[in-house]
């Protein structure tokens, strides 16, 4: 009877030390937030989103369609301050690690973007996702001084060939891309945003031999455009060879001046 009540003793201490075991174990890891992402308004844009979170890692990544997630997209994360980060447009870049990156003879995809830093340090957290364009398009119109449209080809040349799509900070690297003249000889295409004060060159060819290089990034630069605007604007750009003049406007501006420019 002695050995059987020194069993039991033995087995509810056992139990105990067990039991307070888990308990510390538990203590060093925490219930995880649940994080409710609104991305309904995302359909405005696209039909399926890149979502992901980041603490200095990678917490998850997904590509999901916005119409599966009319209410929320829930994710549990690690408690405490959590990057949330969602694009779409993804068409000819890559993605590399957190870097969305142009390849070399493209211009930039359409890409839209949200990230925004989000307090999870309770059980629950809510983040709104809104979608802001990460490109500038631009439209460039040529004249001769015989008033004839630009006879030339042209190729754009900048020191940014992507974006770091959680900071949503331009990333650097050589981007050229020729694009091709429209039925009006206007030349159009996409930048991706850019450096404050990085180089946005234009080279002109005729047959191959460059003839000039307009300096793009001065021009845009003196017309008041800014890269650090959330939801970037197109560009419009007029060179006028029989006055030697050139003029800039923004999408939603007003037309810009004339300015004198150096040919």
């Amino acid at each position: 009877m002695k050995k059987d009540i020194h069993i039991s003793a033995i087995t509810v201490l056992a139990l105990c030390l067990a039991t307070a075991s888990c308990t510390v174990k538990e203590d060093r890891q925490p219930c995880p937030c649940w994080l409710d992402m609104d991305i309904s308004g995302c359909s405005e844009h696209t039909w399926d989103v890149h979502v992901s979170a980041w603490r200095g890692h990678n917490i998850f990544s997904d590509k999901v369609s916005v119409a599966d997630y009319p209410d929320v997209y829930e994710r549990t994360v690690e408690k405490g301050m959590v990057t949330t980060s969602v694009f779409c447009g993804l068409l000819r870049s890559s993605v590399q690690g957190r870097t969305i990156i142009i390849p070399e003879g493209s211009q930039s995809d359409q890409i839209r973007a949200h990230s925004a830093l989000v307090d999870c340090s309770g059980e629950s957290a809510r983040a709104s996702v809104e979608l802001y364009r990460q490109y500038a398009t631009v439209h460039l119109s040529m004249k001769r001084q015989d008033g004839e449209r630009y006879p030339y080809t042209i190729e754009v040349r900048a020191d940014v060939c992507g974006i770091d799509y959680v900071s949503l900070s331009p990333v650097a690297g050589d981007f050229h891309f020729r694009p091709d003249a429209d039925a009006d000889g206007n030349w159009i295409f996409r930048l991706p945003r850019q450096e404050t004060d990085g180089r946005i060159e234009v080279a002109v060819f005729l047959q191959d031999v460059e003839m000039d290089r307009l300096p793009l990034n001065e021009w845009i630069d003196r017309s008041g455009y800014s890269w650090l605007d959330r939801d970037l604007k197109d560009i419009y750009i007029w060179v006028d060879y029989a006055l030697g003049k050139v003029s800039v406007s923004v999408q939603g501006w007003q037309k810009g001046e004339f300015m004198d420019m150096a040919l």
